[in-house]
């Protein structure tokens, strides 16, 4: 069996790529070898892409795929080169949430969001097609926070070495993330997190107000809700359509038991993963109710965007 990861090896769609491959071949007929198959370009669609059209639909290949593609998908459709639909894949299970935390760092000139609504400071993100925008220019609209957004900044390294420098004051990235790389950080109150770009609180940042209940009105946490969905989705195994349901039900069953095998999870503490697992039943409403948002919705938060 196969695993397509859309991106480059060594960050975090690898690692729980990994660790899963070398798990749950123990419960699936057979026990097959699982390999990792890197495909990066276009920021995961080059992936998703050669996924969705190329891919056999035996069962042989899954993928993890980025958790935006639904949410770019509503947005942006075909104009963006997308061509798959994620709606019609086969979600075999989600080994975790990627909610998003929107961090300042402890010597900007704005370190609460009342302060930002007066106080400038600068927030470094990838590029206009990435979370870190969408989250940041949502955030700066709907609730009136000056906050100057720069892109360029690639990685979420480039982005913490940024901040270190003074270069630029906000960093949006995945809580999963932060814990990862920057818990020292957090330790140290380097960084003080804002606010959680996630349809639920986290147990771990008590008091940090999630986006949909800092909407004004009801108009806006729609909008926010629905930017909010890619964070359930989190890190979710697919396989593509017109897979026999024969073989989803066999796939799903062994995801499920990997999730509780004393071994993964042993293994999985060892590399400082988060796990927040959910059946593939559940991502698979997720996605739908993102792919199939109320067009009003998805208009509003186009124009937001300045998509």
């Amino acid at each position: 069996m196969t695993i397509i990861v859309p991106f480059r090896p060594g960050g975090g769609f690898d690692k729980y790529s990994r660790v899963l491959s070398r798990h749950m071949p123990r419960h699936i007929p057979g026990k097959p070898t699982m390999i990792l198959q890197f495909m990066p370009g276009a920021g995961g669609l080059k992936g998703a892409n050669y996924f969705y059209n190329v891919s056999p639909r035996d069962g042989s290949v899954m993928a993890l795929l980025s958790q935006t593609m639904p949410l770019f998908q509503a947005l942006k459709g075909k104009q963006a080169g997308l061509r798959y639909d994620a709606s019609k894949l086969n979600y075999i299970g989600r080994l975790t949430t990627m909610e998003a935390a929107v961090m300042a760092w402890h010597k900007s000139p704005a370190t609460t969001l009342e302060q930002l609504k007066t106080t400038e400071a600068v927030a470094c993100v990838a590029g206009k097609a990435h979370q870190g925008y969408i989250n940041a220019k949502s955030m700066a609209v709907l609730l009136g926070l000056k906050l100057k957004i720069i892109t360029g900044y690639n990685s979420s390294r480039g982005q913490s070495l940024a901040l270190e420098q003074g270069e630029c004051h906000i960093q949006i990235a995945s809580w999963n993330s932060w814990l990862v790389r920057k818990a020292d950080w957090i330790r140290d109150r380097k960084v003080i997190p804002l606010a959680l770009v996630s349809p639920e609180p986290e147990p771990m940042l008590k008091g940090v107000p999630i986006t949909p209940d800092l909407a004004k009105n009801a108009e806006d946490r729609a909008v926010f809700e629905f930017i909010a969905g890619y964070a359930a989705v989190g890190r979710a195994f697919s396989v593509p359509p017109e897979v026999p349901k024969e073989r989803i039900a066999a796939l799903r069953k062994a995801f499920n038991a990997t999730v509780k095998d004393p071994k993964f999870l042993a293994m999985a503490k060892k590399h400082n993963m988060v796990l927040k697992p959910a059946r593939g039943e559940v991502i698979a409403r997720i996605v739908d109710k993102t792919v199939h948002a109320p067009a009003a919705i998805v208009a509003r938060t186009r124009k937001i965007l300045g998509f």
